[in-house]
C-alpha cells in the first residue's frame, strides 16, 4: 500500500469513525491523535521548505499556520500537546482548557470569571491537520 493509502486507513478513517459517536464523545481522543500528526506536519513542512526544524522555527510555523500569537501558541502547546502527550489529559494549571464545537480550528484564549481558558474545536482542528497531509502528501513520508 502507498503511504497515502496507509494514512487514510490509520488516521482518516478512524477520525471519521470517532466522529460518528453520540454527543461528540470521540472529540478528545481525536484531538489526542492529531496533535502529534500536527507536529509532524509542521516539521515536515519546514524540511520541505529547506528550513531547519529548530524549536524557534517550529513555534513560528505553528503561529503562522494557526494565525495565533506566541502567547496563545505557548499556552495551547503546554496544555494540549504536552499535557495530552505526556499525561493523557490537558495539562492543569493557571490557564484551563475547553473543547467545543462552538470554537474554531485554531486555539483562542477566552476569559470567564477571571480564569483564562484555551479553547478549540477538536473536529475542526483535526480536519485542518488531515487536510495538511491531503494537500501535501509529501508530509506523510
Amino acid at each position: 500500500m502507498t503511504p497515502e493509502e496507509l494514512f487514510q486507513r490509520w488516521f482518516v478513517t478512524p477520525v471519521q469513525t470517532l466522529q460518528k459517536l453520540d454527543n461528540g464523545d470521540g472529540a478528545f481522543v481525536v484531538l489526542m491523535s492529531v496533535l502529534p500528526l500536527y507536529e509532524r506536519a509542521i516539521v515536515a513542512r519546514l524540511k520541505l521548505d529547506d528550513k531547519v526544524p529548530a524549536v524557534h522555527t517550529i513555534k513560528a510555523e505553528v503561529e503562522r499556520d494557526l494565525a495565533i500569537q506566541p502567547t496563545v501558541r505557548a499556552k495551547f502547546w503546554a496544555i494540549f500537546r504536552n499535557g495530552c502527550m505526556h499525561q493523557g489529559m490537558g495539562l492543569d494549571g493557571k490557564t484551563k482548557w475547553r473543547i467545543s464545537s462552538s470554537y474554531g480550528r485554531s486555539p483562542t484564549v477566552l476569559t470567564k470569571d477571571g480564569v483564562d481558558y484555551v479553547c478549540i474545536d477538536p473536529w475542526k482542528f483535526a480536519a485542518h491537520v488531515l487536510k495538511m497531509f491531503k494537500d501535501t502528501p509529501a508530509l506523510i513520508t
